[in-house]
């Protein structure tokens, strides 16, 4: 017969893994160049660079097909930190309608080991829409990046953020082989 502290730990580890299943993928080729691509844009280590993650609309688990590069939208964007102007935002959008992509995540560099979100991350978010998903890449992604290298954040509206790290991160940003 089980015990209720057996029942517990089973309904603990069934709820840990419930809670965090995969939230986005992105294939394996796709993710080593946005990373490269990132390190580069970032200056080999001197500033912070990101971009924007595109997917088809509505998909349960978005699958990552396109990278919309912050600089490239706002060439003048990337000044210290990351701020990108309505110009910006007006060629994202024209950029999904065009190719029937929707925006499922951003992502972008912080300068040391720590993938936490900042302040200034935490209270402007990229996409204030629920369910947008933040991506931080430590090192100013000099460096070769696996999922449990990266803070994964989940915008949750007036609720704030839920965020994983190492394994979590791993469970909910899954990398595809391709």
């Amino acid at each position: 017969m089980m015990t209720i502290q057996v029942f517990r730990a089973i309904f603990r580890r069934f709820r840990t893994f419930w809670l965090t299943r995969p939230h986005l993928e992105i294939g394996t080729v796709l993710w080593q160049q946005t990373i490269q691509e990132l390190g580069r844009r970032g200056l080999g280590g001197k500033r912070e660079a990101g971009a924007f993650l595109l997917a088809r609309p509505g998909e349960k688990v978005p699958i990552v097909l396109r990278v919309a590069y912050f600089d490239d939208l706002d060439p003048n964007c990337l000044v210290g930190h990351i701020h990108i102007r309505a110009v910006g935002f007006s060629k994202l959008w024209d950029l999904c309608e065009a190719e029937n992509l929707s925006v499922v995540a951003d992502i972008h560099t912080h300068p040391n080991a720590s993938v936490a979100q900042s302040a200034l991350d935490q209270e402007n978010p990229m996409i204030a829409r629920e369910g947008h998903i933040a991506l931080i890449v430590p090192h100013y992604a000099t460096r070769s990046v696996l999922p449990r290298d990266v803070g994964v954040h989940e915008y949750r509206g007036e609720r704030g953020w839920v965020s994983w790290y190492g394994s979590g991160a791993e469970r909910v940003l899954r990398i595809r082989k391709t």
